[in-house]
């Protein structure tokens, strides 16, 4: 299964050309956040969903990868309010900010999949979020273009690192599930709806650069 999105892509180098202006990244880092701290509510919902299909094939693997990939995500939502806060923003002021619509949409949309459609939706959002990861040459390149501390990119560097492994068992597990037609096109509609609401949003994040405002 191949998912291909160049919007997401050209808006990504948008985003490494302008990220030389510091409110760029803390723009970054505080979208990390709010993605982050969603990501186990969101797969608690997917394991409460598939318990009520209980004759469904597809919903006992989702249910056990969600229980394995729950406590491999935990805690990562500090770990950029840490970055936050090398750069001098609180956490205070991070929480009270209100996401944006495309955010809101972005992981919004999946509750309406997983709860009224089929939890299965939620391994399209997944192989967006984790199978195009970036990596350490990537982090490296955003450190240095920045010219802001590397104790600011520790949470993007720790996924460049370990989201490589977690990329292959999304992909072990997509394969392997028994998908109808329907629970297949509906896990590529939410890959589609994932890369086209990341693209939005690294579009806003980009016009925070004062270069965007004065165009």
């Amino acid at each position: 299964m191949h998912f291909m999105a160049m919007g997401c892509f050209h808006a990504n180098d948008k985003f490494k050309r302008l990220v030389k202006y510091p409110e760029v990244y803390i723009e970054n880092l505080i979208v990390n956040f709010t993605v982050t701290s969603s990501s186990t509510p969101l797969m608690q919902e997917v394991i409460r969903c598939a318990k009520l299909l209980p004759d469904d094939p597809t919903t006992q693997p989702l249910i056990e990868y969600m229980e394995h990939h729950i406590p491999e995500e935990e805690g990562h939502d500090i770990w950029c309010l840490e970055n936050l806060e090398v750069l001098g923003i609180s956490r205070r002021d991070v929480k009270k900010r209100i996401p944006s619509p495309n955010l809101a949409t972005l992981i919004g949309s999946q509750y309406y999949w997983i709860r009224h459609h089929h939890p299965v939706a939620i391994m399209g959002y997944l192989l967006c979020m984790e199978v195009n990861h970036a990596t350490v040459e990537y982090v490296e390149n955003l450190i240095n273009t920045s010219g802001l501390p590397a104790e600011a990119f520790s949470n993007l560097m720790h996924h460049a690192r370990v989201d490589v492994h977690h990329k292959q068992e999304i992909i072990d597990m997509i394969n392997n599930l028994q998908l109808t037609e329907e629970q297949y096109q509906m896990m590529e509609t939410s890959a589609f709806q994932t890369y086209r609401y990341l693209t939005l949003i690294t579009e806003d994040i980009c016009k925070i650069a004062p270069i965007e405002q004065s165009a």
